[in-house]
């Protein structure tokens, strides 16, 4: 049987992008997303489809896919049980990660002026955000105890690290996409077993590079646009002396863990 597979990310890590390369190379087997990720926690999972756009600590994660003790048969639960517990379906996970603080320049661009009002929580980021300066709203935020947004995506990111340094999932940075395209498009399709012929993946890759979907060169930015401005290390631009000090208190150390940084000292 062919594997479930798990594309496990944040936010503003380029998952769109990742989603539509994979919806091309097996639309056949694609789970389409849903808000509040409702295509993995609220249904049953199906064996040997492709799940883009898996927004979710590895704890959820784990105890949605397999259950610590056993769920009525009938419900999604109980069937995840009976197939990935029971029958031990094969799974395959890769997981994207992006500089946190590249993450929070692009949410907050996000937040107030580009995403769709899909939610309650985009509504009330997007109402907040309007109402401030520029600096008061990074700050907001990072440590505003009613946003929820980046204390979320920072665990994304660390409930996932034990994981991927077992070789039980792959690890892929966001920065070594938008440098390598073809190189790590390769490795995450070789690492799920997804079989496309080489020509036809750099074709996809080629017709969703950023260029292709902008109609702009990396770095161009249009912050109205989804796709804003497709480089890495952006935050130098908005990072006040405050900014910084108040994202090495609550996520340096995440910095540290995930690889961006060696110490606090940048």
């Amino acid at each position: 049987m062919e594997p479930t597979i798990f594309h496990v990310t944040h936010v503003k890590s380029g998952s769109q992008w990742v989603y539509q390369i994979l919806n091309e190379c097996a639309p056949e087997r694609i789970v389409k997303p849903r808000v509040q990720v409702a295509q993995f926690y609220d249904d049953p999972i199906q064996p040997g489809m492709i799940y883009p756009t898996v927004y979710a600590p590895r704890d959820r994660f784990e105890s949605t896919l397999w259950p610590d003790s056993q769920p009525p048969a009938d419900s999604p639960a109980g069937q995840n049980w009976q197939n990935f517990v029971e029958q031990k379906y094969p799974v395959k996970t890769f997981v994207v990660i992006r500089d946190l603080r590249d993450t929070l320049v692009s949410l907050y661009f996000s937040l107030k002026v580009s995403h769709a009002i899909i939610s309650k929580t985009v509504e009330e980021g997007h109402r907040r955000l309007n109402e401030m300066e520029l600096e008061e709203g990074f700050l907001y935020l990072c440590t505003n105890s009613a946003s929820k947004e980046m204390p979320y995506q920072a665990r994304i990111q660390t409930s996932w690290l034990p994981i991927c340094q077992r070789g039980e999932a792959l690890l892929v940075r966001y920065e070594d996409i938008i440098a390598d395209e073809i190189g790590q498009f390769e490795k995450i399709v070789a690492h799920c077993a997804i079989e496309v012929p080489s020509s036809h993946l750099h074709e996809i890759i080629s017709r969703n590079s950023f260029v292709s979907r902008a109609g702009r060169q990396p770095g161009e930015e249009d912050v109205s646009s989804h796709f804003r401005k497709g480089i890495s290390g952006d935050w130098r631009n908005y990072f006040t002396p405050q900014i910084t000090q108040a994202f090495k208190q609550r996520f340096g150390q995440v910095l540290i863990e995930t690889g961006y940084e060696k110490d606090l000292n940048w």
